[in-house]
């Protein structure tokens, strides 16, 4: 953890660093952005799936292992696939870390929760949209959905697979997280199922990512540009109840 922590302050010095060569302090920059949006994106998708676990009436164990399958389950198909190895989350320990102290952070909230009639109305989630999800909870996933058919595109695109290959990484690493999750629920997994918009939402972000790449486009314009269009679709989906099948 220390070592890891220990590294991004170098590379945060690198970056700052007028000594140092343009191009490199470009790739630090680009190595340290990428870094805290999958950061971002697996404190979200821990959040969902501590929820859903919760929902399933699952213990502390239990929820656990789904709030770390599904907000590192996508990842980890998609560094098999690439044949990154270790996976992110073995080369970088905070991942695991950070899932398991969401994890207990969740449990002591929803301890105070039972006993504090204040904390039990900010915990409890947002107004009721179906029987299962929540307001809050389809902001979060959809914030997550978003980061990760970023990340998954990028990864690709960096180690030089195919352009036209690149989507379907940044749709693997945003949907199969929760693919895992509902396969530990023992149900067909709603990416799957004809509904709303989610798995055709990170694909319409990671192809708009492909093709500003393609275009020399700044990388911030770009990920900007994949993480709205795929947030504003999904939300949309949800709103309006737009169909995929």
């Amino acid at each position: 953890m220390d070592e890891q922590i220990q590294q991004l302050l170098q590379a945060l010095q690198a970056i700052l660093n007028n000594n140092a060569p343009l191009s490199d302090r470009a790739d630090e920059a680009l190595n340290l952005f990428v870094f805290f949006v999958q950061w971002s994106a697996i404190i979200l998708s821990a959040l969902t799936g501590l929820y859903a676990a919760r929902k399933h009436g699952m213990d502390f164990y239990g929820a656990l292992v789904i709030g770390f399958i599904t907000a590192l389950g996508g990842g980890t198909i998609r560094d098999v696939l690439l044949g990154r190895y270790p996976v992110f989350w073995l080369a970088e320990p905070v991942y695991v870390v950070t899932v398991v102290v969401i994890a207990l952070a969740s449990l002591l909230v929803g301890s105070e929760a039972k006993r504090s009639k204040t904390v039990a109305r900010v915990a409890q989630p947002v107004k009721q949209i179906t029987d299962e999800q929540s307001t809050l909870y389809i902001i979060i996933d959809s914030l997550a959905l978003g980061l990760w058919a970023y990340l998954g595109t990028i990864y690709a695109l960096r180690l030089g697979t195919p352009p036209v290959a690149a989507p379907i990484m940044g749709v693997i690493t945003a949907s199969f997280g929760g693919v895992l999750r509902d396969v530990f629920f023992a149900r067909v997994p709603q990416s799957f199922m004809p509904g709303q918009l989610y798995a055709v939402a990170a694909a319409a972000g990671a192809i708009v990512y492909v093709l500003l790449w393609e275009l020399g486009v700044n990388d911030t314009v770009s990920f900007l540009a994949c993480f709205s269009l795929t947030f504003i679709i999904r939300m949309a989906s949800v709103k309006f109840n737009i169909q995929s099948g």
